[in-house]
């Protein structure tokens, strides 16, 4: 098993292989979905535009290949939660169905809608994957998540989810020991998410760029931590007290 708490500058294809058998209990990621677009081919007929559904077929092999692993490495009380959007739904749907009991679709609405679109892009989605065990705690939600997305100007990552709701998606199965695997982990949103609710992470960034940002992110959250710890430790109040008391008797302000 790899180290916990920990980002790898790795493929996860080839870091999944590194964690063991049912070691992880939750799968938290946003991966890569984008899809082949319509290629605009003029002819001198008329203009169209071209796609084929076959042209999806090298997506899905490849998250085929992701999700054997994942399969691997998740326990049977485990859950997957994968971002994504209309397009790339079907296709996780396809790829994660075989490996757990259920798998459902929630929606996180973002209150405000973004780019110039007729029908502007307000939600994305996430298919939520349950194992043959999986008990998440019943807090009572919908299966709508309202939350804003990180303001642009904000991002560290073009598709930077924002902290807050990968927090309510891993409370909903915070255990004793609970760890996390996000393989495809970006700015490190996932890991920063763990580390505000105390539970353990691993994860992947193959883009050094990407895996130095995370670095820091984490390096800047232990200071701020550390921080409040020292100012909220009783015992630093009982040093101050007696730091004044010295001063007192020696004279000093």
């Amino acid at each position: 098993m790899l180290e916990l708490d920990k980002i790898y500058n790795m493929d996860c294809l080839e870091g999944l292989d590194k964690v063991d058998d049912n070691s992880i209990d939750l799968i938290v990621s946003d991966p890569p979905y984008y899809l082949p677009t319509q290629t605009y081919c003029p002819t001198r007929k008329q203009n169209r535009y071209t796609r084929t559904l076959s042209d999806t077929s090298i997506f899905k092999t490849y998250f085929e290949m992701i999700f054997k692993k994942l399969d691997r490495v998740l326990k049977d009380t485990g859950s997957f939660y994968v971002f994504c959007d209309a397009q790339s739904y079907p296709i996780f749907y396809q790829v994660m169905f075989p490996l757990c009991k259920h798998v459902r679709l929630l929606v996180w609405d973002k209150l405000v809608s973004y780019n110039g679109y007729t029908w502007r892009h307000q939600h994305e989605l996430i298919a939520w994957g349950e194992r043959e065990k999986s008990k998440p705690i019943p807090t009572g939600d919908g299966d709508v998540i309202k939350c804003r997305g990180v303001l642009q100007k904000d991002r560290k990552h073009l598709a930077e989810k924002p902290i807050a709701i990968l927090e309510k998606i891993i409370s909903k199965h915070v255990k004793k020991d609970l760890v996390v695997c996000d393989p495809y982990i970006g700015s490190g949103s996932t890991a920063l998410a763990c580390k505000n609710i105390g539970v353990n992470f691993i994860g992947f960034e193959i883009d050094e760029n990407y895996y130095n940002i995370s670095l820091q992110r984490l390096l800047n959250q232990s200071r701020r931590l550390d921080s409040f710890i020292q100012m909220n430790n009783p015992l630093n109040t009982i040093v101050q007290s007696d730091e004044q008391v010295y001063k007192k008797n020696k004279g000093g302000k």
